[in-house]
């Protein structure tokens, strides 16, 4: 049993990806011109960031189990791809190209550069689940200068970029009422876990969570 969950953020990722590429694939055959074009890469984007992290799920299966996850992953994986098959699957807003759908591009691309910034900065220190590993520390370099979650901060970022590019109502309402509470609600579990690392409650106190000088 604790070895199919440790393998559940990597069938998550497979399904998503061939489901995902089915529901855009439909989505863009009835997009033309400028709009078809910004669809298009942000449909092939998001399928490419899954790719890349698919690596971080397969790692996963040798890490263990954990039990400082308290099932946060499963939430903040539902809030994601709720938002995202929201927007594909749901009627878009748009009926033509608008600008808020370019401005949705380039807020998507920042997001993702800054999270896999923000990952690869943490290294081996960076799990889909709530982990401590040997050899932990804090760290404060990269994005993590400016807030104590980039990664997270990227994830919402991103998601609110796809949101604008695809926009309707309900892809908005799982972002902000799905995908933001649970991603908060990860971050005080993992909080709880960063603090047993010395130097951690330091950082913590001048360093915001997910926004500089906000939260």
């Amino acid at each position: 049993m604790n070895n199919f969950r440790n393998q559940v953020p990597l069938y998550t990722m497979l399904s998503a990806i061939v489901l995902f590429t089915h529901f855009a694939t439909l989505k863009l055959q009835h997009w033309n011109g400028t709009m078809w074009a910004i669809g298009m890469v942000a449909g092939l984007g998001y399928i490419v960031w899954l790719i890349s992290e698919a690596n971080v799920s397969v790692t996963e299966q040798s890490k263990g189990e954990t039990q400082k996850d308290r099932g946060t992953c499963e939430l903040y994986v539902f809030g994601r791809f709720l938002t995202v098959f929201s927007a594909i699957i749901l009627t878009t807003q748009w009926q033509q190209f608008s600008v808020t759908m370019l401005i949705g591009l380039a807020l998507f691309a920042g997001g993702i550069a800054f999270r896999l910034n923000a990952i690869d900065t943490l290294g081996k220190f960076y799990s889909h689940r709530v982990r401590l590993i040997d050899e932990h520390t804090v760290i404060d370099t990269g994005p993590y200068q400016w807030v104590r979650h980039p990664a997270y901060t990227g994830m919402l970022v991103s998601h609110f970029g796809f949101v604008l590019v695809f926009f309707n109502i309900y892809a908005f309402l799982a972002l902000a009422l799905v995908l933001l509470p649970a991603i908060v609600q990860r971050i005080k579990v993992e909080e709880v876990a960063l603090l047993e690392l010395p130097g951690y409650a330091n950082y913590a106190e001048s360093h915001k969570r997910l926004i500089p000088g906000i939260w």
